[in-house]
């Protein structure tokens, strides 16, 4: 048992230094978004080629494997001495088995290239989007599909390629199920956002010039009441608000504050990024080296943003005590506005171009046009120069709508130029966990609109802390929802909270 425990100490000091490289990592992403000097990009691709070769060549070492052989079957995932460990322990090492082995089928080699590949990208999408041009973007949009199709094939799958690439975002989903579950759920919301979309409502008054300084006044105090410790976090500006974790004490959140949207593109973002935010905060400090100090899935990280984002920040109740604040901060744009036509005003269904600015009954289908494309991209029968054309004709299918530019279509987002492939049906599934999440919640606490028109919303947190933050990667998704709420995934929550919403 001593040694046993030797062992582990051992292998846990080997993957300090692993996530230590990798919070660098994720240090110099943050920088490049924020700022990072744009002529600095050569040398930043080059930084972070040789940081992700060494974090996979580190984590795939002579000496980690054999560190975590001795104490588990790599091949059995048996382990050797149960009676040595505690629960926690015995978790982290199933977790580490289950990482090392997916990093071992991706090639040093292949994980520099990716890497360099990805960060050019990023570079050349930003100039392709501003100037509205998808045929500059092309040859690296090529060459990352090309990448993308080469790691599915290193990685393995089942039935159909995006499989592989599922379980990089998504671990237990696969192409069959979303199938299903966004097959049933598109014609809902295409027949839903028809109906609503007929009721216009003024929101002029969310456009105009907001003072940057105001927004981050006003932005700060929202951050401060959903329970974040001073100290803790950063929130800066960018041209696409994101959320990234150094640690749970140092969490890096931006949005947009040069806008004339001032709900969706900031006050909203803000939220949203929050949610994310206080995920990574709540994960147990003490595994901060280990799988269980590291958040489950995407769709369970979207999840936790979603939930703050619409299913709070767009309640009554959680501005009938910021409204007045919002006020106060913007009166020659608000004072004018009663909170009924405000809280109209941020709930109406809108079909619209941009995904991140989606009302919460179309989002999804964004999201679902998103899946569809890339499962075409990666099966061959969309090929990268139809994009434009295939995207546009599925806006006008599911919103009736069409861009009229790349920039508010297929370029519009950041993923691709990432390698993010696979990522996408997260945002949705995100939607469906928060839904279910919500409903066990306010059975809890009913209560709760009392609560968060006061201006009370750490129970909220306190709660995801218990229940979803803290356990990291301990269960499965199924597992995690089954504990949480008592039921394994059910989308009929999402329908019926937007037909009790919208009184249909």
């Amino acid at each position: 048992m001593k040694n046993t425990q030797l062992l582990y100490e051992k292998l846990l000091e080997k993957a300090k230094e692993i996530k230590v490289l990798k919070s660098i990592c994720t240090l110099i992403d943050w920088d490049q978004e924020t700022y990072m000097p744009p002529k600095g990009l050569k040398i930043r691709s080059t930084q972070k080629e040789h940081l992700e070769a060494l974090i996979h060549k580190e984590f795939t070492s002579t000496q980690f494997q054999e560190l975590l052989g001795a104490l588990i079957n790599l091949e059995t995932g048996k382990i050797f001495d149960e009676s040595g460990l505690d629960e926690t322990q015995k978790a982290a090492l199933i977790e580490w088995r289950v990482d090392l082995l997916k990093s071992k089928k991706l090639p040093d080699e292949f994980v520099k290239k990716f890497a360099r590949a990805t960060s050019e990208a990023v570079s050349e999408w930003g100039v392709a989007k501003n100037n509205n041009d998808f045929n500059a973007f092309i040859p690296h949009l090529k060459k990352i599909i090309n990448l993308t199709k080469e790691k599915a094939e290193y990685l393995g799958y089942k039935d159909h390629p995006y499989n592989a690439l599922l379980e990089d975002y998504e671990r237990g989903m696969n192409v069959k199920k979303l199938d299903k579950l966004f097959n049933g759920l598109k014609p809902f919301l295409i027949d839903l956002t028809k109906k609503l979309s007929q009721k216009t409502v003024n929101d002029t008054f969310l456009y105009g010039e907001f003072s940057p300084e105001k927004l981050f006044e006003f932005d700060y105090e929202i951050l401060k009441h959903m329970g974040f410790e001073e100290g803790t976090y950063r929130l800066d500006a960018s041209n696409h608000p994101f959320c990234l974790s150094l640690s749970p004490d140092d969490v890096r959140m931006t949005t947009v504050v040069k806008t004339s949207d001032i709900f969706a593109a900031n006050i909203s973002s803000v939220i949203h990024e929050a949610g994310h935010g206080l995920y990574e905060q709540g994960l147990d400090k003490e595994q901060f080296a280990t799988p269980i100090g590291e958040f489950l899935t995407m769709g369970i990280h979207e999840s936790q943003s979603k939930l703050w984002e619409c299913f709070l920040g767009q309640s009554l109740s959680f501005w009938e005590y910021f409204y007045p604040k919002l006020q106060k901060q913007f009166p020659s744009h608000f004072s004018h506005v009663s909170l009924n036509t405000f809280y109209q005003a941020i709930n109406q269904v809108r079909p619209s171009m941009i995904r991140i600015y989606a009302d919460e009954v179309t989002y999804c289908l964004h999201v679902i046009l998103r899946y569809e494309m890339e499962k075409g991209i990666l099966e061959g029968s969309i090929e990268v120069e139809q994009i434009p054309d295939v995207w546009n004709k599925k806006m006008h299918e599911y919103l009736a709508i069409t861009p009229k530019t790349h920039k508010e279509g297929c370029l519009q987002d950041i993923h691709w130029a990432w390698g993010l492939f696979g990522y996408f049906p997260t945002y949705a599934l995100g939607n469906l966990y928060a839904a279910q999440m919500f409903n066990q919640l306010i059975s809890l606490f009913p209560d709760w609109k009392e609560r968060v028109s006061q201006g009370h919303l750490t129970f909220i947190k306190d709660w995801l802390h218990e229940n979803i933050h803290r356990h990291g990667r301990r269960y499965s998704t199924e597992e995690l929802m089954k504990r949480a709420t008592g039921e394994v995934l059910n989308e009929e929550y999402f329908k019926k909270y937007l037909m009790e919403k919208y009184s249909i």
